[in-house]
């Protein structure tokens, strides 16, 4: 199955920046890996958030960025 992988540029108040990037994956691993290259890799201040969807096009999972550790 084919999986769909948009990455957008997220601005001021969550409103997308710019074109969305799309790459296409082969497997779930395939495009849990795209989706967190291409977000762990922005520069500080730009954020993004990558949306994966299967061939019919629901929502696999959407990934924001590695979750931080809470300060003790």
């Amino acid at each position: 199955m084919t999986y769909r992988v948009k990455i957008d540029r997220i601005g001021v108040a969550g409103v997308p920046r710019s074109a969305p990037r799309i790459y296409d994956a082969k497997d779930e691993a395939d495009a849990a890996t795209i989706a967190a290259y291409e977000v762990d890799s922005s520069k500080p201040g730009r954020p993004r958030v990558a949306t994966v969807t299967d061939a019919s096009g629901r929502m696999v999972f959407t990934y924001s960025g590695r979750a931080g550790t809470a300060p003790t």
